[in-house]
């Protein structure tokens, strides 16, 4: 399957919203591959293929120089930015690669693409003329994606990086094809989870304002793409509440029949008591804690950005 035929699914969210059981689903479908890994990284992660295109995003250089995510780097911007050239070879080498093993590790780029390839394609990125480099950095893309071993022709690849939503318009700049499955949840779950992951912050207040980025990026990002292009989905719903009209939304949002093994995993996978924990009263047992996150939830309410709870 060339890269012309294949349309591009990216899922995301804040992180513990379900793009990993959403992925895995859709995954299953005869038509569908997932990537290998499920998270490539090297596309919307911090110092990844965005950030060499467009420069850092405002959010992570503490909203400086807001200008560098609307253009390509120039030949100087590049030479400032040696280092997150140096960077991502770094990661694409190392931490994206193989990523050391234990809790919250998920497999790296060495599980789906040889080293072979790998340097190949870094090659040839590395040599795109200055007037190239957005149409370099696409064929870096596709040779990392066609060439992944789980590749037997799917027309449909989907990739579960979180990041994918607040990086939202910057990959739909970069890949005008692509769409996207927005994966949202009760923002006191997602900080009750994320408080328990060794990449997560460990304090819960400094989780909620790490919700709350997440949730503003993600909104403003969405705003800036056209709404046919993406779906929201809430986990509740998808998983308990809801679930056959928000599993028929994404038959519908993809553009595909049901399939056999995907209904099958739908119905024994996605289920509320194997991936709804509704643990967040230990969390904000400290009344500071609740009523900080109740500021944060009714801040956002008030600039329009939906964010559901569910009791």
């Amino acid at each position: 399957m060339t890269s012309d035929a294949t349309s591009l699914i990216f899922v995301g969210g804040t992180g513990r919203s379900g793009t990993t059981i959403m992925g895995r689903m859709l995954n299953r479908h005869r038509k569908i591959r997932a990537s290998k890994p499920i998270e490539i990284k090297f596309l919307a992660g911090n110092a990844g293929l965005l950030d060499l295109l467009y420069g850092r995003r405002p959010e992570a250089r503490e909203r400086r120089n807001r200008s560098l995510h609307k253009r390509i780097l120039s030949a100087s911007d590049f030479v400032d930015n040696i280092l997150l050239w140096r960077k991502f070879e770094r990661r694409l080498r190392g931490s994206w690669w193989a990523p050391e093993t234990g809790s919250g590790k998920s497999p790296g780029l060495s599980s789906g693409v040889s080293e072979e390839i790998r340097e190949e394609a870094l090659s040839a990125l590395k040599s795109s003329k200055r007037d190239q480099l957005e149409s370099g950095a696409r064929r870096f893309f596709w040779t990392m994606i066609d060439s992944q071993v789980n590749n037997f022709g799917e027309p449909i690849w989907v990739d579960t990086s979180p990041p994918n939503i607040f990086q939202a318009a910057r990959i739909y700049k970069f890949l005008p094809q692509a769409k996207f499955i927005h994966m949202k949840r009760d923002g006191r779950d997602t900080i009750a989870s994320v408080l328990k992951e060794p990449w997560g912050p460990k304090d819960p207040m400094k989780a909620i304002f790490w919700w709350r980025n997440r949730v503003r990026e993600s909104h403003q990002a969405l705003l800036s793409i056209p709404p046919e292009s993406y779906i929201e989905i809430y986990l509740e719903e998808f998983a308990a509440l809801d679930r056959n009209t928000q599993y028929a939304r994404v038959l519908s949002f993809l553009d595909i029949e049901d399939d056999l093994n995907m209904r099958e995993f739908f119905e024994s996978e996605v289920k509320a008591e194997r991936i709804l924990n509704r643990n967040w009263r230990e969390a904000f047992a400290h009344p500071a804690v609740m009523s900080k996150f109740k500021k944060i939830h009714g801040q956002l309410e008030s600039e329009g950005i939906p964010t559901q709870l569910f009791d």
